[in-house]
């Protein structure tokens, strides 16, 4: 494990989690994020700003468990908004 010699590794802990979807505390070197703060680039250049989303992927131990799409340019009158997923809790 890396860290200081000595002291416990960073972990997530279900302490953090809003609900029972965290069922065990998992050290933070297992856990991968990956962020695509400005998928649709060409779009975003081009003023197709509807085309434009951000992207968040968590995986642990290599493999996905939750993401998440936020589409911050809304068409004319709507609100961005973020929608995700948690695997075994579903999704919003």
């Amino acid at each position: 494990e890396k860290g200081v010699p000595g002291e416990e590794p960073p972990v997530l802990s279900k302490d953090l989690c809003a609900d029972a979807a965290c069922e065990r505390a998992v050290p933070m070197a297992d856990i991968a994020v990956f962020v695509d703060p400005l998928d649709g680039t060409r779009e975003f250049v081009e003023g197709r700003l509807g085309n434009v989303q951000s992207l968040v992927g968590i995986a642990v131990d290599g493999r996905a468990v939750a993401g998440a799409v936020g589409l911050p340019f809304p068409e004319e009158g709507g609100e961005p908004q973020v929608l995700y997923a948690l695997v075994g809790a579903g999704s919003g």
